[in-house]
């Protein structure tokens, strides 16, 4: 029998119907033989959202915080590196609706703005019962926000939208010439994106033993609106199927992950 085929067929684990909340359920690699790969994948969803009317928005009562999504196990024979590939489907949801009327001067503006963002980072749990995380683990975003800096950042999206109307059902005093509005003029936009993204990651210099492999996601949602006509800011995060892929490898002596000079 081809030993890759052995391979998939004996530590390939299947994880379904869990989300970012909490983790539903896991299946562990079975038998005591070392591994040399291992993956697994699963059906994630979550829906932490934020709905605002307020300029100081919904802060961080949308972040989830760092949860494990998909979790696998590896047994190292030897000293060894691992390569893993983590990879996601990502969506937000930005909805932005500004209502404004009066014009009430030429540098004021009704605003909303939504924000979605997930990050990506791999635990692992040696066979000491350590905790380390997988490089790199931090990364570039669109802006600061909850968990900054922590990471990799798989999807981020900031939607922002400003008006300055004059407003429906206008009256005119005859006499002052002041001009009332009563109803304000409405202005929106929805964007939905789904994405695939996928990140690899490497671990070095890890110990003989089993490893506990866990990818990890953090979701977060934030939106501020300002205006005194009801201008409305929401988002939401979600995660739809996602894997992970785990080799024990051997790297060049030396080699940490980091890339060779560029010219």
């Amino acid at each position: 029998m081809n030993a890759r085929l052995f391979l998939s067929r004996t530590f390939v684990t299947l994880l379904v119907g869990f989300g970012l909340s909490g983790l539903a359920g896991t299946a562990a690699a079975q038998g005591t033989p070392s591994a040399k790969a291992t993956f697994a994948y699963g059906m994630l969803k979550t829906l932490p959202s934020c709905s605002t009317t307020d300029a100081a928005g919904c802060g961080g009562t949308a972040d989830t915080g760092w949860t494990s999504i998909l979790k696998q196990q590896i047994k190292l024979a030897n000293q060894k590196d691992l390569f893993l590939g983590a990879a996601l489907q990502c969506g937000i949801v930005t909805d932005t609706t500004v209502k404004s009327m009066n014009s009430t001067s030429t540098s004021s503006y009704d605003t909303a703005e939504a924000r979605g963002t997930i990050r990506v980072r791999v635990k692992i749990t040696t066979p000491t019962g350590a905790q380390v995380y997988a490089q790199p683990n931090s990364g570039a975003e669109l802006a600061a926000g909850p968990g900054s800096g922590e990471g990799i950042v798989f999807c981020d999206r900031i939607q922002q939208l400003k008006a300055k109307f004059s407003g429906l059902q206008c009256t005119a005093d005859l006499t002052t010439g002041v001009v009332t509005c009563t109803t304000p003029e409405e202005l929106q936009l929805i964007l939905k994106t789904l994405n695939a993204a996928a990140f690899n990651f490497v671990a070095p210099n890890l110990q003989s033993g089993v490893h506990i492999i866990e990818v990890q996601a953090r979701s977060s949602a934030a939106t501020s609106a300002t205006g005194t006509n009801g201008s409305l800011g929401a988002a939401n995060a979600f995660i739809g199927m996602g894997s992970v892929a785990v080799e024990s490898v051997r790297m060049v002596k030396g080699n940490d992950g980091t890339t060779l000079a560029l010219d």
